[in-house]
């Protein structure tokens, strides 16, 4: 499985498969999903409960991280929320990488706003919270 535009998802229940995630993602508004992979216990066959979501680029699947995170998953019973990560160990020796947290801000600014308006301006950013 390639990493790239690959995001970690935790916090699943039981319940929740791949189908049942990629029907959670795609309602959500994510179209460019390539697949998902539920990791299983390998001595129960149960959820281990994260998995890898594979979308079409990095790009993609940054944007798609930073809209999501924190939000209800649907149809989730109870409501669970996402709870994705970017794999950023691929940085290769001298490269840059940088993540910001911003607080006390309106709670309509979310986490998507703040990541594109410091990736616009820095080509580092990786994430924004």
């Amino acid at each position: 499985m390639s990493r790239e535009g690959a995001l970690w998802i935790g916090g699943l229940e039981p319940y929740m498969d791949e189908d049942f995630l990629m029907s959670a993602m795609r309602s959500s508004g994510e179209d460019n999903i390539l697949s998902i992979k539920v990791i299983r216990n390998k001595f129960t066959g149960g959820v281990a409960g994260y998995g890898f979501v594979n979308f079409t680029s990095d790009q993609v699947a940054l944007t798609a991280m930073h809209r999501l995170n924190g939000k209800i998953i649907p149809n989730s019973r109870p409501p669970a929320r996402y709870k994705l990560n970017h794999n950023s160990n691929r940085i290769l020796p001298g490269e840059k990488n940088h993540s910001i947290w911003v607080g006390d801000l309106s709670p309509d600014v979310d986490d998507l706003q703040l990541y594109k308006f410091f990736s616009a301006r820095f080509q580092t950013i990786i994430s924004a919270k």
